[in-house]
């Protein structure tokens, strides 16, 4: 009997309160590929401003593994469970992992926002620029562009300050060649 190999996936982990970040370095040292996507906050303490690095989906970290090692990595300390249905770990979408760690590569301003259901009509492709290649919704909030990545899995999106004027959109929808400009209508958020 011949049995297909296992691929690997993304899967979302639920970790204890504030270890997100200890248990990204434990993944890591164990050789697993993970994913803990940050972003910088000033905080204001009793005597002075600090800029510190929070987690942009508190309470999870992302981890790339077959299913059949999904086990040892609950085994790490600081993992409560993975995302599942019933008995079933759930995946997430490879190319919305994908696309938060390439966002978090570049050194644009990100921040943690409401869930965003894209619809087809409404989901755009960045064509050029630093974030070549992402799909999300870009939408107008407080007075410019800025793009949205939703990682449906956790029912949550990552607003991306966007530099609109070096980017090129298409709905995702369309092929490649029928490239809209930067001039595209967003959506309004108030």
């Amino acid at each position: 009997m011949c049995m297909a190999a296992e691929s690997r996936q993304w899967y979302a982990f639920r970790v204890r309160s504030r270890h997100e970040k200890q248990v990204s370095i434990s993944l890591r040292e164990k050789g697993y590929q993970e994913c803990l996507p940050l972003t910088k906050s000033r905080r204001r303490w009793a005597d002075r401003f600090t800029t510190v690095e929070m987690p942009l989906f508190s309470g999870y970290v992302f981890c790339e593994a077959e299913r059949s090692e999904i086990g040892k990595i609950r085994a790490t300390p600081g993992i409560v469970d993975v995302i599942r249905a019933g008995s079933t770990p759930l995946p997430a979408d490879r190319s919305e992992i994908e696309g938060l760690r390439k966002a978090v590569q570049t050194d644009l301003h990100m921040e943690s926002w409401p869930y965003v259901n894209p619809t087809p009509f409404s989901r755009m492709r960045v064509m050029s620029g630093p974030l070549s290649g992402l799909e999300g919704v870009l939408m107008e909030v407080r007075g410019s562009e800025k793009l949205i990545l939703s990682v449906d899995l956790l029912q949550r999106s990552v607003l991306v300050e966007l530099p609109i004027s070096s980017v090129s959109l298409c709905p995702s929808s369309m092929p490649p060649s029928s490239v809209l400009t930067a001039g595209f209508p967003a959506m309004k958020v108030a």
